[in-house]
């Protein structure tokens, strides 16, 4: 497998593959990067790391997303607006701290086992469904968001992206054996909150 060294983006966002995100940058550091990867025509990589009550940042996560720049604006608050698409996921090795504070690390694309989508689809009818109503949502059709109705794993992270979800719980999807396991946790998931 390809190995990359890459800047790493802790946030307290986990992108799931084919998701869209909207980013504020404004630390030297990250401005840097985002110059430095749209100069160099490569990405950088999200990962999840989630603040504790008291402000204090804790471990970033071992797994994360590949995402590459698709847009960016300055907004009227002064601070660089991105918009990146997240390719897919990676694993973390080496993670090392530049003197400006930015991360960089070895990353290695992660792919998953080989699932029977057809089998998948039929046996979670319901995620389809679900995701089928929200993409025909006016502000959601405006994301032009390219789902494979055919693909569980576009299935799983796009309606995971599109539901009110917690970081947590989309890492938990990101870090999933294969996309089986996802759709039991997004059923399990859309199950609790129906009956709320």
């Amino acid at each position: 497998m390809k190995t990359n060294n890459l800047p790493v983006f802790p946030l307290g966002i986990v992108a799931l593959p084919g998701t869209i995100q909207y980013l504020q940058i404004f630390e030297p550091r990250y401005l840097k990067m985002v110059k430095d990867c749209m100069s160099n025509g490569h990405g950088f990589v999200i990962v999840f790391q989630s603040s504790h009550s008291n402000g204090i940042d804790t471990e970033i996560s071992k797994k994360g997303s590949y995402v590459e720049i698709i847009d960016f604006n300055n907004l009227p608050n002064g601070l660089l607006g991105i918009t990146v698409k997240s390719i897919n996921k990676v694993i973390i090795n080496d993670l090392t701290q530049l003197e400006d504070g930015l991360h960089i690390a070895k990353t290695q694309p992660l792919v998953d086992p080989e699932v029977d989508d057809q089998a998948l689809l039929a046996e979670f009818p319901e995620l389809t469904n679900i995701l089928s109503q929200l993409v025909k949502h006016p502000k959601i059709n405006d994301l032009k968001l390219n789902v494979d109705f055919n693909s569980a794993d576009s299935i799983a992270y796009h309606l995971a992206g599109l539901i009110p979800i917690s970081s947590i719980y989309k890492q938990n999807l990101l870090e999933a054996f294969d996309a089986a396991q996802r759709f039991e946790i997004l059923s399990k998931y859309i199950d609790e909150i129906s009956s709320n």
